[in-house]
């Protein structure tokens, strides 16, 4: 419990627990939408940060990222996260998000992927900074 000071008295206030996760998923190599991450049951995502990383020099590659299970970002543009350049042999990163500001989906909403064009032969890294909220 906290204490704030409002006017002339102190209030009481709970503040929810602010736990930061992190994962690592490897990218499709097919131009097919993959789930990259799925919250807990009865959880939503939060984004704070996504970055992808390429290793191996095959050229330069779009990733689609949203969430939902629809098979592209065109079908549902409102669930859309960021379309990624990632670089050859680099990476591309959403912005970072502050606490509570980042895009969310719905509860037991997965964060999907999807390579725009052509895919590459070996798998991206994909890092996501998150929070799961109830």
């Amino acid at each position: 419990m906290t204490t704030a000071r409002t006017g002339n008295r102190n209030v009481t206030v709970r503040q929810r627990p602010y736990k930061l996760l992190v994962t690592e998923a490897a990218g499709p190599t097919d131009t097919d939408r993959a789930t990259v991450l799925t919250p807990r049951s009865g959880y939503r995502v939060r984004l704070v940060r996504l970055r992808i990383l390429q290793t191996a020099g095959e050229g330069r590659f779009l990733v689609e990222t949203y969430f939902g299970t629809a098979p592209n970002l065109i079908a549902d543009p409102s669930q859309g996260i960021d379309i990624l350049a990632v670089p050859n042999i680099g990476s591309d990163s959403t912005r970072t998000f502050a606490r509570r500001e980042g895009p969310f989906g719905r509860r037991d909403e997965p964060v999907s992927v999807r390579h725009r064009g052509v895919a590459p032969t070996t798998s991206l890294r994909i890092f996501i900074d998150y929070t799961e909220e109830p």
